[in-house]
């Protein structure tokens, strides 16, 4: 093709400006989302707390060794476990990040005060069958063994509730709380005191009042995920080495701007971008991340939170 050389060289265009965006929380959807923008845009992470990490929390404990000197543990009180079968992209971001992980223990046990014969405890564990009947008076006992057919009645109906994917419509009977289900289904006391409460209390730190308030459908969906209903074929459960903090120091150690206990107040949004208002004043973004609670993101959002 022909140039004239004396015609001026034709504009070199300016590359575009590297946009920001703001990253509202810093649990595990906050820092992947900051992680994963790191590179294409200029990412400001806002925590309102005075930690990073959300539900991940590890405490420093120590113990004696076996020679008496103090051996270190990170100990995790929030996030603990993780497996392949639900979390196959919170493994590969460990990967990534080059974070260790091991294998954990998931057993189950339950003491029922007062609930034993002669008023004592009642004491047993999922493990097998020596320790579902570690206390072997329980052997002769037919409420406990009323029990352990409920955990295999559950066990069922919740796996034929999971595989059917019923609508979660308003007037859907997956809808309805977690006690009138267990009511209507007419599980006993034991089941639900000795197994199902306790279960449940591992997952939810709520008190059981509210927990028995909870959708059918939110116990189905995550009892069936995580392989809870079923008695054989459980996936197995890893835990970060050495405390959760791990991926959350190595994820941070890649953002330039975090401002910690810095509360989003509100967020404005135009054509043009969103306006993030905190105590120290309002800037401009070119997009945002809500990586809250609902009830959170709601309020921020205030008026806004119907679409612009």
């Amino acid at each position: 093709m022909y140039s004239d050389p004396a015609s001026p060289p034709s504009p070199q265009r300016s590359p575009a400006p590297t946009p920001r965006v703001a990253v509202v929380g810093s649990g595990i959807s906050g820092l992947s989302a900051a992680h994963a923008l790191r590179h294409q845009a200029r990412v400001t992470l806002f925590e309102a707390g005075d930690y990073f990490g959300g539900h991940t929390h590890t405490v420093d404990m120590s113990l004696p060794g076996p020679d008496g000197s103090p051996v270190h543990f990170g100990v995790d009180t929030g996030f603990l476990v993780l497996n392949e079968r639900t979390y196959p992209h919170l493994l590969a971001l460990f990967r990534e990040l080059e974070v260790p992980i091991a294998k954990s223990d998931m057993s189950f046990s339950v003491q029922a005060p007062g609930a034993g014969a002669g008023g004592g405890p009642l004491e047993w564990s999922g493990s097998d069958l020596s320790t579902v009947f570690a206390q072997r008076g329980n052997l002769l006992r037919p409420r406990f063994w009323r029990m352990l057919s409920d955990i295999l009645r559950f066990n069922r109906i919740t796996t034929a509730l999971a595989s059917r994917g019923e609508d979660l419509r308003p007037d859907s009977p997956l809808m309805q709380p977690l006690g009138d289900f267990l009511r209507e289904q007419r599980f006993s006391a034991e089941f639900r005191d000795w197994y199902f409460l306790p279960m449940m209390g591992c997952i939810w730190s709520c008190p059981t009042d509210q927990m028995l308030q909870f959708p059918v459908a939110t116990m189905v969906r995550f009892c069936h995920n995580h392989g809870l209903i079923q008695v054989t074929g459980r996936p197995q459960w890893y835990t970060v080495a050495g405390g959760a903090r791990q991926y959350v120091h190595k994820i941070l150690a890649g953002l330039s701007d975090q401002r910690l206990a810095t509360p989003v107040l509100r967020v404005l949004r135009d054509d043009q971008g969103v306006s993030v208002i905190t105590r120290q004043g309002v800037e401009r973004f070119d997009a945002l991340v809500l990586a809250c609670h609902s009830d959170q993101a709601l309020r921020i959002l205030g008026e806004g939170a119907q679409p612009p």
